[in-house]
Formats: structure tokens, sequence, C-alpha cells
């Protein structure tokens, strides 16, 4: 509860710093449709989703927030600090998931409950979407790579925990793109 407390002030203070630098530019780019593949990958509903700044509220205990990394630059976590991943194994278009099982087990997908939605954060919500798993589950997609996180990833943003993992694992910047290890 304390990381989550530190992350959401942390939060907080660097939305304040960014706000009051009266930037011209507009709060959020505009929304681009997003396609989809039908039924596998779902986009989310985020009409019941007010637009507050780049933060929307969901319902269902996920959060996608963009945030600072030191190692990796701006990176998707949920609200207790553990960064989320894409594989290369998966596919974006339809998106699929192929990590089941005993890769499962090392790699928890992002699964959300029917009828919910995820708070958002620096995060387009056009391009966080939804996609049935084997096993019937429901695993967050963004920009159409499911997501997953890292079993022994601690929680600190200070590490690259799972960063390039077998070369097919990456932590997901706020687009959907692989994030990059600075060289």
């Amino acid at each position: 509860m304390r990381s989550k407390s530190l992350v959401l002030a942390a939060l907080a203070a660097s939305t304040l710093a960014l706000s009051a630098c009266g930037s011209a530019a507009p709060a959020q780019p505009a929304a681009a449709p997003v396609a989809q593949d039908a039924p596998r990958d779902q986009a989310m509903d985020h009409s019941a989703m007010g637009d507050m700044g780049g933060m929307h509220h969901g319902s269902g205990g996920v959060e996608l927030w963009a945030v600072q990394s030191g190692p990796l630059g701006t990176i998707v976590t949920n609200a207790d600090g553990h960064v989320l991943h894409r594989f290369d194994g998966d596919s974006a278009s339809p998106s699929t998931s192929t990590c089941t099982d005993t890769c499962a087990a090392q790699w928890p997908p992002v699964l959300l409950e029917d009828g919910t939605q995820p708070e958002l954060l620096g995060v387009d919500p056009t391009k966080v979407g939804v996609l049935a798993r084997p096993d019937g589950t429901k695993q967050v997609t963004l920009a159409g790579w499911p997501l997953y996180m890292y079993a022994q990833d601690d929680g600190s943003l200070t590490t690259t925990a799972g960063q390039g993992t077998d070369g097919k694992w990456f932590a997901v910047a706020p687009d959907g793109t692989k994030a990059v290890t600075p060289a």
C-alpha cells in the first residue's frame, strides 16, 4: 500500500508540474480509430471513462500508467509499479496470446474481469483492448499486444527486470512499442 501511495504521489506531482508548464500543445493527441479483429480483439468501451487530463477511471482493479523509469524511459506499469511487458512470440494483428501454462506462471497475463474497464493514466484509451485467452479469461492489450507482468519484478522501477529476456520480452511503452534500454 505504501508503494502505491508513493507512486500516486509521484504521478500527481509530475502531472501538476507538467500542467504548470503552459504548453500550447493539446493535452492528448487526437484519437484515431482502433482497428479491431472481432471477436478476439475487442476495443474497450471508454464512454464511461471521462477525460480528466489523461486519467481515465475504470472499474476493474487493473491500472495502466505511463511512468518515467530511469533505465527504460517512459513505460507502462500497474499502480504497484510493476512494469508491463509484451512478448514477440505473440501477435498484435490479430491480437493473439501464446504464453500459457508454464510461460504464464513466469509471465502472468494482465487480466480483466468481465464488465470492467482499466484505470488509465497517460495511456491512450483508443489503444487499449482485450482478447479472449485460450482458457476463457480476458487479457488486456495495448496497440494489439497482449500485456504481461514479470513474476520476479520487485516493483521498484529502478531495474530492467525481464527486459530483453530470451530476446523476446520487452517492457512496453505507452504507444505499445517496445521500450528500449538506452545505450
